[in-house]
């Protein structure tokens, strides 16, 4: 006779006024088991967390045959009843813990508020439970986590911080919803690890939520895939990767680069659903024919010993201090290359990104570029926050293509405006649309539209496809090889995603706090690589 199960959920439908959203999901979690939900943005992942967690919108209206966690049912709890589950029998980690956290209590505060509402009876001190609990996620320095407000904590901290706040209860179960998506390599496989071990020790369940396979494969022990609010696809985790039987799936897994060689394009979730093959993989010899004339041309790009340091002023107390961000460094940028850069949080990437085009003053050193610096755009990670949220797509763009030629006549902006829409993949009819009203992909082949108005020779993307799921990250990243090659383009190229930096780039710039510690052809780096800090990087890329 099989165990009852932790959670049972059985016909959940969930809907708007105008829209059903999860039209019927069947779920089940035993008892210390670790099962990954995957899927795109607007499969239903984090809507089925939230109905879980009783945290969905009152907007939505949502019901089931049958909703219990350990054998009691949720769908007929009352506000109070739920405030005794959640946070105690059930904990959740959010992907950014900066808006999870409150940014004006310090965060010993916040964990002890968890304590005092849901155990109000201790066998230890408050004050020993949270100093245990922090040692467990292996935050060691607690005098200072304790007393620190979340903005002076790194990302890594912060996540690790929400994973001791969901702790302090010892719940059985815990709701992970993409903890490890803006987190570098390094961090990631150290806060995969760690809800391994604490899940094996505490012996509780584990939801973990993710749009990206990969991640979860060395975790789950059985695999769930959404689409569009309905489940395609669960198997065992390694009989899923050995054999996945839904298209959807199997685009999912081959959406992100390959280790074993390059694609000439990147396959999408959508090429596979309508049962189109694999792109041909790209010869080593039409590559080293291509790196020969490269390297033989003049740089567009050279960069001779810059450096930044930040200073901060003092008082009449305490002293100046200053900060070295980067260390001395310099290389050339190519026609027609991609020089990718690697390095974790605070390594200097964005600052010596940033002092490429002065929107940085370097402290030393030259930028040297033979044209117009308006030729050098930025493409930044979040495409909401660089597009103006009060201007429509059209306005933005009419606005850039105005100050890079103010004698071409009005009339004429309408269609260059549809001209650049069209070149980045998107339909006329959404130039019209305000920033908000476009998806993530949409937004950020707005941003690349807007950067391709000033007619640029060299585009840096920082992060640039770093927020998007795996299946549009293929499609934005197809998209500016093909403009690289329409444009005759050069890419600074930074991202924390090793697979993605091979599949871009000539060669990759590996970065340390602030020292550069590696220049090679991507390749031959990835498969050699020399520094050990470089070596640390790929052995943590998820297998």
């Amino acid at each position: 006779m099989n165990p009852r199960p932790l959670l049972h959920i059985e016909g959940l439908r969930i809907q708007s006024a105008d829209k059903v959203l999860i039209p019927n999901l069947n779920l089940e979690l035993n008892k210390q088991e670790v099962v990954a939900l995957v899927g795109e943005s607007g499969s239903g992942k984090s809507l089925t967390a939230l109905s879980i967690m009783g945290l969905l919108p009152p907007q939505l209206n949502w019901q089931a045959n049958c909703f219990n966690f350990e054998q009691q049912a949720l769908d007929s709890l009352s506000s109070k009843d739920w405030q005794k589950i959640r946070g105690n029998r059930m904990g959740m980690i959010f992907q950014n813990p900066q808006s999870s956290l409150n940014p004006a209590q310090r965060c010993g505060k916040q964990l002890l508020e968890v304590l005092q509402q849901h155990q109000p009876a201790l066998d230890t001190s408050y004050e020993t439970h949270i100093n245990n609990t922090l040692q467990e996620v292996q935050l060691e320095d607690t005098p200072r986590i304790l007393n620190a407000y979340p903005h002076q904590l790194s990302g890594g901290q912060k996540q690790r911080l929400m994973i001791a706040m969901a702790l302090l209860c010892k719940p059985k179960l815990l709701i992970a919803d993409e903890p490890t998506t803006a987190l570098d390599v390094t961090v990631q496989k150290q806060i995969l690890g760690l809800l391994k071990q604490l899940q094996q020790k505490y012996g509780m369940s584990l939801l973990f939520i993710s749009h990206d396979l990969n991640v979860v494969r060395q975790l789950a022990d059985r695999i769930v895939v959404m689409h569009q609010g309905q489940i395609v696809e669960e198997q065992a985790a390694p009989s899923l990767f050995e054999s996945p039987k839904d298209p959807y799936t199997q685009g999912l897994l081959n959406a992100r680069p390959q280790t074993s060689g390059r694609m000439k394009r990147l396959p999408t979730v959508q090429d596979f659903i309508k049962g189109h093959p694999l792109a041909p993989f790209e010869k080593i010899e039409e590559r080293q024919k291509k790196h020969e004339s490269m390297y033989q041309k003049t740089p567009v790009l050279a960069i001779d010993q810059i450096s930044k340091t930040y200073k901060k002023k003092g008082s009449f107390w305490q002293k100046s201090e200053s900060f070295k961000a980067l260390e001395p460094i310099s290389f050339n940028l190519f026609p027609g290359e991609t020089l990718g850069i690697v390095g974790e949080s605070g390594s200097g990437k964005t600052t010596l990104a940033r002092c490429l085009v002065q929107l940085e003053k370097a402290t030393s050193g030259h930028v040297n570029y033979s044209g117009n610096l308006q030729e050098i755009q930025y493409i930044f990670q979040d495409p909401y926050a660089a597009l103006h949220p009060l201007k429509r797509i059209d306005a933005t763009l009419m606005e850039v293509l105005k100050s890079r030629d103010l004698q071409s006549p009005r009339e004429q902006l309408p269609s260059k405006v549809q001209e650049l829409l069209l070149s980045v993949g998107l339909d006329k009819e959404l130039h019209q649309r305000w920033p908000h009203q476009l998806s993530g992909g949409q937004r950020q082949r707005a941003v690349i539209a807007r950067a391709l108005a000033m007619e640029p020779k060299v585009l840096i993307c920082d992060e640039a496809v770093a927020a998007l799921d795996v299946s549009i990250q293929a499609q934005v990243l197809n998209l500016l090889n093909d403009l690289k090659d329409s444009y005759q383009l050069s890419y600074v190229f930074i991202s924390h995603d090793m697979h993605v930096v091979r599949y871009m780039s000539d060669r990759i710039l590996v970065l340390e706090h602030g020292y550069l510690r590696e220049l090679e052809e991507a390749d031959l780096l990835y498969d050699n690589p020399k520094h050990p800090y470089t070596q640390k990087l790929i052995a943590a890329i998820p297998s």
